[in-house]
């Protein structure tokens, strides 16, 4: 038996975005805290002697970045709470389609593939020069280049009147 839905599409509730919030938090604390410390380990007792200290500065940068979208991602998806200590509404909902979140989201997990292709070959570490060139292509899109190629109004012709 074919159901097909017509109309419109239910609507997610508060208690469901604010649940779906959370999981989508801890999903990605999970996901960074298990990639630094699987990538400090496996450096550390298979590739200490080329751990040098400009590594290990590009490994700070990228965890501090990672860190940064995390604390991002969980200071958005928290919920409003009542003085009681309730959540009574979202602040933003984390896995809408196009939200900011999205970029953080895509900031961690670039790090986790930065940590495992580094472990393959250190010359890798170049590919973090793609976040600020990505950074300032989507600005370029959504600010920077609407603004500067935006056509200038016309100028309404004024009509004087004589009295």
């Amino acid at each position: 038996m074919n159901k097909s839905t017509k109309g419109k599409q239910g609507t997610r509730g508060t208690k469901q975005i604010i649940e779906e919030n959370r999981q989508t938090v801890d999903f990605y604390f999970k996901v960074f805290l298990i990639s630094n410390i699987t990538y400090g380990i496996l450096r550390y007792l298979l590739f200490w002697d080329s751990f040098t200290a400009k590594f290990i500065a590009l490994y700070l940068i990228t965890a501090l970045v990672s860190f940064i979208a995390y604390y991002f991602i969980s200071y958005v998806g928290n919920p409003i709470l009542d003085e009681k200590g309730f959540a009574v509404d979202y602040t933003s909902d984390l896995n809408m389609p196009g939200h900011v979140s999205e970029y953080a989201k895509d900031v961690i997990l670039f790090s986790v593939i930065q940590y495992i292709l580094s472990l393959i070959s250190n010359y890798f570490w170049l590919a973090l020069i793609t976040i600020p060139v990505y950074v300032f292509i989507k600005i370029w899109q959504n600010f920077l280049g609407p603004w500067f190629f935006e056509p200038a109004p016309e100028e309404q012709p004024q009509d004087f009147y004589l009295l």
